[in-house]
């Protein structure tokens, strides 16, 4: 939902500002604006909204001389005071634009800033991560000399709880490499994160005494920090937050909104059918569908309706939710869902090798709650249990190196899991596991319909047993 000003009771329920509320903030802002302006949520939508307000308050003629932009990562607030005390080159209103600035931050928020680097960088938005790691080693007081030579497999559990707020899982500490090496590329560096969150308080605090409207958009902020509660006083606060299903996905009503604001700016409207299928692979980063929903449009060209053949041929499945369906379907021997569910994929242009792949992943998660079932839970697990008990007293007797093996799985993912591995026994899975291996040399080997084959592969499972 999006809010704004942090009212006891939000303007709405929904994830995107509606275009009454975009139109009222862009209004208010015209005629008067705020001296200062914060975004916060997921930067595709906050970076939208402050071009919005920018090209609002400075005419294009004059916005290479009347706006300075600072990523707040590695600038020190010095800079952004002095630009902020002086007015613009041109006549009219200067605005100062503040990316992720570090004075809104603690180093109490480092556990939000490391889910969402790894969010990040599990979606391939490499820059983003990099930027990311950039502020933690900076909150943590690590100088530039350490970060480059710093040899992360040796860093021990202590200064990795210091670094990140948690500890890491061996997938998540292998990333940390690459991620250093895109900030070398990009000429990333360490900024000084001493906290002067007050110089920028006090500045804003004498209202009218600045030469500039200060704009800032952030992932996420620490709201106990004076300087947030200065802002919420004297200028306009929007946060972006998004409504979870309990499996994780986005909520279907803010999946909804979103889909309609983005389809609504391009002249187009969704059938009910592709409404509903954007729903279904909406999956969990709201960044990723707003990007699969920009190539939709691009998709159906000039056509104003958006109808559910297009979203089957054209919008990637995000939630991957038939990788549930298919391996239940799998692990019971039943045929003709799974192989209903192979075809369905094939039409909607699902390489064979991304489905060998999931699948072979989907099979290792089984084998490794097949385990667990003989070990951790062994007696304490029937088909019965509610999620909510597995959750909250299930779970928590897995052992440490059994969370880690199972990748930061989400709980309800985990809980699909165990109920599938529960209907399998371990050689089934491993008979699985083999027979995906010979489709696997089969595919890369031979000129046969990769559908054939496929297919093949889920009647000899499902007869196997």
């Amino acid at each position: 939902m999006a809010r704004t000003g942090w009212k006891p009771v939000p303007l709405h329920n929904m994830a995107v500002l509606s275009s009454t509320e975009l139109d009222g903030l862009i209004a208010a802002a015209k005629k008067q604006p705020q001296p200062v302006y914060l975004f916060i949520g997921a930067p595709f939508q906050t970076e939208d909204l402050a071009r919005r307000v920018i090209d609002a308050l400075v005419p294009e003629e004059r916005r290479s001389f009347n706006v300075e932009r600072y990523d707040g990562r590695t600038a020190g607030s010095g800079p952004i005071l002095d630009s902020l005390r002086m007015r613009g080159l041109f006549p009219g209103v200067k605005v100062v634009w503040v990316r992720e600035p570090a004075f809104l931050l603690s180093r109490e928020k480092r556990t939000d800033i490391t889910a969402a680097l790894f969010e990040a960088w599990s979606d391939e938005r490499v820059e983003e991560a990099a930027e990311k790691l950039l502020t933690l080693v900076a909150l943590a007081g690590w100088t530039q000399e350490r970060f480059t030579a710093v040899e992360w497999p040796q860093l021990p559990n202590a200064e990795i709880v210091v670094l990140f707020g948690r500890e890491l899982t061996g997938p998540e500490r292998s990333g940390l490499d690459a991620m250093r090496a895109a900030a070398l590329e990009r000429n990333l560096t360490v900024g000084n994160a001493t906290d002067d969150s007050g110089r920028v308080q006090e500045l804003l605090a004498r209202d009218g005494t600045t030469g500039a409207v200060l704009v800032l958009t952030a992932t996420t902020v620490d709201r106990r920090k004076g300087v947030v509660k200065t802002i919420q006083e004297v200028g306009t606060v929007v946060e972006f937050t998004w409504g979870r299903e309990r499996s994780g996905a986005l909520s279907a009503a803010d999946v909804e909104q979103l889909a309609r604001s983005i389809f609504a700016r391009q002249g187009k409207r969704p059938t009910p059918g592709a409404l509903a299928l954007i729903v279904r692979r909406a999956g969990t980063e709201p960044a990723l569908l707003a990007g699969e929903l920009e190539k939709l449009c691009l998709y159906v060209g000039d056509a104003r309706e958006v109808a559910e053949g297009d979203v089957q041929i054209s919008m990637r499945d995000l939630g991957e939710s038939w990788i549930f369906d298919f391996t239940r379907a799998l692990a019971q021997r039943q045929a003709a869902p799974a192989l209903a569910l192979l075809r369905r994929l094939f039409r909607q242009g699902e390489h064979p090798l991304r489905l060998l792949a999931l699948v072979h992943r989907e099979l290792r998660l089984l084998l490794l709650a097949r385990d667990c079932l003989g070990d951790s839970l062994a007696s304490k697990w029937n088909p019965r249990v509610s999620y909510t008990t597995f959750r909250d007293h299930l779970l928590p007797l897995l052992s440490e190196g059994q969370r880690e093996a199972f990748g930061g799985l989400h709980p309800f993912a985990l809980y699909q899991c165990v109920q599938n591995a529960s209907r399998a026994s371990t050689a089934g899975l491993q008979r699985n596991v083999l027979a995906l291996q010979e489709l696997d040399i089969r595919l890369k080997s031979s000129s046969s319909d990769p559908r054939i084959l496929f297919e093949g592969f889920v009647l000899d499972v499902c007869r196997g047993g």
